[in-house]
């Protein structure tokens, strides 16, 4: 079963702060329902009450959380230029340090894994800002099956 459709375009373009004639990915839609079943993966253990024909949240707070939660990832996936049909982040290996007719750059191994695990994270997870975005929008707390009566 797929996740439910969390955010549209223009949730995304209300989200990124981008007016009409902003572009937006090409592979928007992708993006989305990329990130969508990123959010739905990681509150799969969480109890909420879901609108029975969506698959939305019920609750507005909640739901509102998840498309920004949605968002957010989207947003990452694309700056950090993940394609999820490519099956994820590259990271190809890097060398530390180059020198080319007298002139050198070197990099830190440990600012390379740092890039290459934040990457990772994102490909195959939530970026930290979806996390915070959930945490903050209540959805942490939903552990707990509710008792009536």
């Amino acid at each position: 079963m797929g996740a439910p459709q969390y955010a549209t375009a223009d949730d995304y373009r209300t989200y990124c702060d981008l007016n009409a004639t902003n572009p937006v990915p090409d592979n928007l839609t992708l993006l989305l329902t990329s990130a969508a079943l990123a959010v739905r993966e990681y509150t799969m253990t969480l109890f909420y009450q879901t609108d029975p024909d969506t698959g939305l949240p019920s609750d507005s707070d909640l739901a509102a959380a998840f498309r920004d939660a949605t968002c957010a990832q989207a947003q990452a996936l694309d700056a950090n230029g993940i394609d999820p049909a490519m099956g994820g982040a590259y990271d190809p290996a890097m060398t530390a340090s180059k020198s080319i007719s007298g002139a050198s750059m070197s990099s830190s191994g440990s600012d390379q894994q740092a890039t290459a695990m934040l990457r990772r994270q994102i490909a195959t997870g939530l970026c930290p800002q979806a996390i915070r975005i959930l945490r903050l929008g209540g959805a942490m707390t939903l552990t707990t099956p509710w008792r009536i009566g």
